[in-house]
């Protein structure tokens, strides 16, 4: 960090995207128009096999070779550290122009590595980390097939090491890709219980992004940017949108999964929730449901479930004013009519509910959680310190024990 970073007061806040985003039921026919404006010859297709198999993937095929661009298709049923070896190679030898991923934040977390990597001599291990990886030497699309992580927009990408199991994290403004093509259609198909968690995840973005610490309470970094700003207006008005389109859609769609209207409203919401997040940050929630991937090997959305109300507990003494806004954002009842913490705890009440409703786990005792695994997990926590940092109060070691208490 520059020398004088530490001495400055931080005045001003970076908001970041990708070039295009196109939304819209039948949205992925425009990707035709896209390679004809970018005069791709070779295009390489990323997918998870599962999803090819259903035929979903054959849309993106089609406006492909619409387009009259030579293809390849590259699906794995796991996307790892060692699919991407495996993607590269592949990619040596057909010598793409442009990467176009379809499928849920793992597929393109998977793609957009792959991007980072190829054409360059950097490995895996080096770019990992915050602003390490290189300028991209191919065009990258991303055609969410969930309504969740919102990677379609991020400049993040988790994937799992087959070395240890665990995740390893990519944060760099070069990764974000350059279109984005949201189609509710393609979300019709999705599963409920995948309905679900992505939801959660998509919720989870929205709500810790707003409730984030300030974006004037860290020091600037001159030479390399923060890899999340904090709570700054642009952020909240991209988050109160999500909020406010998840509240309405969430359950509709799933009792109702062929709505499109409901699919389009949670698409637009997540989509917005990755912007938000992405630039803004997550905290607590984000940072816990990592150890408890790991020790119970819970799902992304699973693990945001269970902690998310605890969390938006915790932070009720000083963010009390913000959850009762999210309250009224969420559609809790009169919440405008209620005391800032009545609403406060409002907010996290519908959360509980809206989980319930979901038929996601309620507590970690679900996924296998115990009373002495809290220490051990609330420790691990310290691995992503740079999440925690986000957090509008610092926690200490028992808070993060009391929240996972409170989840239990």
């Amino acid at each position: 960090m520059n020398s004088l970073a530490g001495s400055l007061k931080r005045t001003t806040w970076n908001f970041f995207s990708g070039s295009q985003l196109t939304f819209g039921p039948g949205a992925i026919g425009t990707l035709t128009g896209v390679i004809h404006r970018e005069h791709v010859k070779r295009v390489m297709v990323v997918s998870d096999q599962a999803l090819h198999d259903t035929g979903l993937v054959s849309q993106a095929e089609v406006a492909i070779k619409n387009a009259d661009s030579a293809m390849e298709v590259f699906c794995d049923r796991d996307p790892s550290t060692a699919s991407v070896v495996e993607l590269l190679a592949v990619a040596k030898t057909f010598q793409p122009d442009m990467l176009v991923a379809v499928g849920g934040g793992s597929v393109m977390d998977f793609a957009k590595t792959a991007a980072a990597l190829f054409g360059s001599d950097a490995d895996l291990k080096s770019v990992c980390g915050f602003d390490r990886a290189p300028e991209r030497s191919v065009k990258l699309i991303c055609i969410p097939t969930t309504s969740g992580t919102g990677s379609e927009v991020t400049h993040s990408a988790i994937l799992k090491s087959n070395a240890d199991g665990e995740k390893v994290v990519i944060r760099s403004q070069r990764i974000r890709p350059d279109v984005a093509i949201i189609d509710p259609q393609l979300t019709l198909s999705c599963p409920l219980e995948v309905t679900a968690e992505s939801g959660m995840v998509a919720l989870t973005h929205a709500i810790e992004a707003y409730l984030v610490r300030n974006f004037f309470a860290f020091p600037e970094d001159f030479e390399h940017g923060l890899p999340f700003e904090g709570s700054h207006p642009l952020g909240d008005l991209y988050a109160e949108k999500a909020m406010r389109l998840i509240g309405r859609n969430i359950t509709r769609v799933f009792n109702d999964p062929d709505d499109l209207a409901a699919r389009s409203g949670m698409a637009l919401g997540a989509t917005l929730a990755g912007a938000a997040f992405s630039s803004c940050g997550g905290s607590l929630v984000e940072a816990l449901q990592f150890p408890l991937g790991a020790a119970y090997k819970c799902r992304h959305g699973v693990g945001c479930a269970i902690v998310l109300p605890a969390v938006m507990d915790y932070w009720s003494g000083i963010r009390q004013a913000r959850l009762a806004q999210i309250a009224a954002f969420l559609g809790v009842e009169k919440a405008e009519e209620m005391q800032p913490s009545e609403a406060a705890q409002a907010a996290s009440a519908w959360v509980r509910k809206t989980r319930q409703q979901l038929g996601l786990p309620e507590n970690l005792a679900a996924v296998g959680g115990k009373q002495g695994d809290v220490s051990k997990l609330a420790a691990s926590v310290c691995s992503q310190q740079h999440l925690v940092d986000l957090s509008p109060v610092t926690p200490a070691a028992q808070d993060l024990q009391a929240i996972l208490q409170a989840s239990l």
